[in-house]
């Protein structure tokens, strides 16, 4: 069966909606630097190859990859198409009513792009005070499962962004866009930050790595591009399955709005 939304009939979706018991997911990407040597839409472009490992093992409609997102951070450098906050959140709520309204009621987004941290730990607290009538799960970039596998192969000693890691994952989703050798012996060493103790501020990432790419991106290869990506997939498989059987979210979720609900008309 044609997991990707777009790629179905209006009777197709109807049968991939039964088929995927009812599950869609957003996976959530951006545009902004990589790097020298990376394509501005690494995201969105390693999103739709992971997708497409995903779609093969488990049944789900499977959404247009978003590719904008907050990349505040990135604006400095050429190439970053930058959402503010406030907009991908009403965007990515926006497009979580339509699905529930073509009749899907477990609603997952799978980040592929790190700077959704405020999205990941944010949106679903916002839908559950919206009294929305679907459930919404957040998975974040790597599930932890790719981390795993990339930490015996990874070489240098700083990960992050456009990074021997996400390079790697390039030479496998797209490497005639991988440029190394516009490299040459560049390297990206983190920078000194400002020393406020635990005080998060708004140029943290920005004082630490100001080219928006990390270490050592020569140390990439296709081999541990093929090793991340497949663990990345797999953990992506593995939750959907999880959420498939989950019951307490919808009946928690539920409960709540009847009860807030309820708490409202008897304070008025």
């Amino acid at each position: 069966m044609n997991c990707f939304w777009i790629e179905n009939s209006e009777t197709m979706l109807i049968e991939l909606r039964e088929a995927s018991d009812r599950v869609a997911m957003i996976p959530l990407a951006s545009i902004e630097s990589h790097g020298p040597h990376l394509p501005l839409g690494s995201d969105p472009i390693v999103a739709d190859h992971v997708m497409r490992r995903v779609a093969a093992q488990e049944t789900v409609a499977i959404l247009p990859t978003l590719p904008y997102s907050y990349v505040g951070e990135a604006r400095m450098l050429p190439g970053a198409i930058h959402m503010g906050a406030d907009l991908v959140q009403q965007m990515v709520e926006r497009m979580c009513d339509e699905i529930y309204r073509n009749g899907f009621d477990k609603i997952v987004l799978c980040h592929m792009h790190g700077g959704n941290i405020p999205l990941h730990t944010g949106f679903t607290k916002k839908m559950l005070e919206a009294d929305k009538p679907y459930a919404v799960y957040s998975l974040p970039v790597l599930l932890g499962e790719a981390l795993k596998s990339a930490a015996d192969l990874l070489e240098a000693d700083e990960q992050g962004h456009a990074c021997e890691m996400e390079t790697s994952m390039n030479m496998v989703a797209c490497p005639d866009l991988v440029r190394l050798d516009l490299l040459g012996e560049r390297t990206f060493p983190g920078q000194p930050t400002p020393n406020v103790g635990l005080a998060a501020t708004p140029v943290d990432w920005v004082a630490k790595y100001p080219d928006m790419a990390v270490g050592q991106p020569q140390f990439a290869t296709k081999e541990k591009g093929e090793i991340i990506v497949k663990a990345w997939a797999d953990a992506v498989v593995k939750h959907l399955r999880l959420i498939k059987q989950d019951q307490i979210v919808p009946r928690e979720m539920a409960r709540y709005v009847q009860r807030s609900n309820s708490l409202r008309n008897t304070n008025g």
